[in-house]
């Protein structure tokens, strides 16, 4: 969800910067406070199957509970694609939005005549998203405590 949410804001940050003066922050709240509240459900509803497929066994040799998915084939390939689909889309996102804005920023400033830097910070942040995020992928597609039957 937190991914979702950085797209979120990068979202926002481009809208800022394209309706400048004219955005209207009461509206941008209130579409943040729709789509904070919505966003739980849809994602939820994607992974939905791992609730189905979940069971709690007791292993009486190891003296242990295990959580055992009972995946066919096809519904594996959906949760891998799904876990793929909520880290990569939201980086995606992000980078694109940033780099709208880099340009966007630098059309404004050409036309305005300002002398500045070129900045990259916007492109860093979603890259810096994405390393920290990726130990959470790795041990959500390959969990080694999870037994699959």
């Amino acid at each position: 969800m937190s991914n979702w949410l950085n797209a979120f804001v990068a979202l926002e940050r481009m809208v800022t910067v394209v309706k400048g003066v004219n955005f209207n922050k009461k509206r941008s709240k209130s579409i943040a406070r729709w789509a904070s509240r919505l966003l739980p459900f849809v994602i939820l509803s994607t992974l939905s199957h791992e609730f189905i497929y979940r069971g709690l066994f007791d292993d009486y040799e190891e003296q242990r509970i295990w959580c055992v998915f009972r995946y066919s084939q096809s519904i594996e390939r959906y949760s891998t694609a799904i876990q793929l689909f909520h880290f990569i889309v939201p980086f995606f996102i992000n980078l694109f939005f940033a780099i709208f804005i880099i340009f966007n920023i630098a059309r404004h400033r050409s036309i305005t005549r300002i002398q500045h830097t070129y900045e990259q910070q916007p492109v860093v942040s979603p890259i810096v998203l994405v390393i920290l995020s990726f130990p959470r992928l790795l041990i959500s597609l390959f969990s080694g405590c999870v037994k699959n039957i």
